[in-house]
């Protein structure tokens, strides 16, 4: 597995990087990672449980940067052992693995999930994706969307919709939990929070969400809670709306878990995106979700029966969806967001998840 986004990395494709990795192990398949990263200064190699662990500085120039790694992948100890090359996250990743497939004759697995794709396509890159989607024996892919574009623009018949998966039981509080929980809500003043999680980059909508939201004509009644990391000139812009907005720092797993069980919506305004570890996250705990009718999102969501969907570029669209849910009651809100909980526990389970690759691999 060749990727840029893997812990001690943060953000939802380092945790699904390691979410697959960790549960292929677990079906006795050995799984090698190697990781280009700015964090370690020299290659390196570890034994891990299952595989290996290797590391990959990332140099001033690109070009120097793949050239020698792909002297390092070449000279790895179980290079002619491996089944398959996967790609997983970033350009680097996109670029030499088809290169070594090549080398090696070792079929390809290209990974498609957010902005390698949808940027990717639009970028001056746009070849290095192109040449390794047709190189690709198979291309996974975690929105339906992405699966029918590819199709259509590389003609490939191995091309698969591989949704993501969560285990519910780990989002659920502990004892210990409890009084943070009740800390973090008293924290509110008696307003309503709505949760925006994640790496709050622009494609994630939050600049148009907080617009709107300043139109909203209840909006005294919330606050918004942007839970990750803001620019601060984007920060400072949404600080100054007419709107209530805490901001909090990018929050881990054990963090999340006491946000997500002391508020009662989630909203995922993105432009596009994948499909979100935010949105399996947030129905696990029992959220109601707001989210842009984009990518994975709109895979998960039944509009109005287990969540909301709205077009991120009718903001319009929003207002109507949060005077909607403004004026539902507690009972129904909650009768959609267990209506979610029941679809994530039933089919977006990790166990799920690596039984569609494996099948598809098999296949």
């Amino acid at each position: 597995m060749i990727t840029q986004n893997y812990p001690p990395n943060k953000g939802g494709m380092a945790v699904s990087c390691n979410r697959i990795v960790r549960n292929f192990r677990k079906k006795d398949i050995e799984v090698h990672v190697v990781h280009f990263t700015n964090r370690k200064k020299k290659f390196h190699t570890e034994t891990t449980v299952k595989g290996s662990y290797s590391s990959i500085p990332i140099q001033n120039s690109e070009e120097f940067t793949l050239y020698l790694a792909g002297d390092f992948i070449m000279q790895l100890p179980f290079i002619k052992q491996i089944t398959h090359i996967a790609a997983f996250g970033g350009n680097l990743p996109l670029n030499i693995a088809p290169v070594l497939s090549k080398w090696t004759s070792i079929p390809l697995i290209t990974h498609i999930r957010g902005n390698d794709f949808d940027e990717g396509i639009f970028s001056k890159k746009r070849e290095n994706l192109l040449y390794a989607l047709h190189n690709s024996s198979y291309i996974f892919t975690v929105t339906s969307e992405k699966k029918e574009k590819i199709e259509r623009m590389v003609s490939h018949k191995g091309t698969h919709f591989t949704p993501n998966g969560i285990t519910t039981e780990l989002w659920k509080p502990s004892a210990s939990h409890l009084q943070r929980i009740e800390n973090l809500k008293a924290s509110f003043n008696n307003k309503k929070p709505i949760a925006i999680v994640g790496q709050l980059k622009v494609k994630k909508g939050i600049l148009n969400f907080s617009e709107t939201f300043a139109k909203f004509p209840y909006k005294d009644e919330y606050v918004i809670c942007m839970i990750g990391d803001v620019d601060e000139e984007t920060k400072q812009y949404i600080a100054n709306l007419d709107i209530h907005v805490q901001f909090y720092p990018f929050a881990n797993q054990q963090e999340l878990l006491i946000f997500y069980n002391a508020i009662n919506i989630v909203a995922i305004p993105s432009f596009y995106d994948g499909m979100p570890n935010v949105l399996l996250e947030a129905g696990a705990t029992n959220n109601l979700v707001i989210g842009a009718s984009v990518g994975g999102i709109k895979d998960v969501i039944d509009d109005t029966k287990d969540g909301f969907l709205y077009n991120p570029l009718q903001p319009n669209e929003l207002l109507d969806v949060l005077l909607k849910v403004h004026r539902m009651n507690t009972s129904m809100k909650k009768e959609i967001a267990s209506n979610l909980y029941h679809k994530i526990t039933t089919i977006y389970t990790e166990e799920n998840e690596i039984i569609n690759y494996l099948n598809f691999l098999k296949s």
